[in-house]
């Protein structure tokens, strides 16, 4: 890719390429579903949650989501708990055996990460973090900023489709 090519076709390229070498290497050394490894992190995250909760912040319809979540309910990974507000509402959580696995994922990550950084001038690596971070910020700041507006039902701004 040369320097003609626009921001966002890099921006889509750097995170599927990322994407893509984050499944392949979590399959190949954990057994575990790019799916799985999205649920057991989320959790991770966010701690208990619906699952109609987990499913919108993992992207993904609720019967995608449930399939996920009960086979990692019976690897031991994710417990259901009733709800102590609704008995009707099951809150799903990590066990300790998912946040063992999670840790072990998180692990394999970091390591893809700093494999990936060997490929980089170590001169280079500050910079690179650094607008790595300031990347994050600003995805974040559109991800508030959206999620204000969806919940206003004002339309999707951010998407810039107005």
């Amino acid at each position: 890719m040369g320097s003609h090519v626009s921001t966002g076709a890099l921006l889509r390229e750097v995170a599927r390429l990322h994407v893509q070498l984050q499944r392949n290497c979590v399959a190949y050394c954990r057994g575990t579903t790019s799916t799985q490894c999205n649920v057991l992190t989320e959790l991770g995250r966010s701690g208990p949650v619906t699952l109609a909760e987990l499913s919108r912040r993992v992207g993904l319809d609720k019967g995608w989501t449930s399939r996920a979540v009960e086979q990692l309910v019976q690897e031991g990974l994710v417990e259901k708990v009733a709800s102590t507000r609704d008995r009707r509402t099951v809150q799903l959580s990590l066990s300790a055996a998912g946040e063992e696995r999670l840790a072990e994922l998180s692990g394999t990550l970091n390591d893809l990460a700093e494999q990936t950084f060997e490929h980089i001038p170590a001169a280079q690596h500050e910079m690179v973090r650094s607008s790595l971070e300031l990347l994050q910020q600003a995805l974040q700041t559109l991800t508030t900023e959206a999620e204000t507006t969806d919940s206003a039902d004002q339309g999707g701004t951010a998407c810039g489709c107005e």
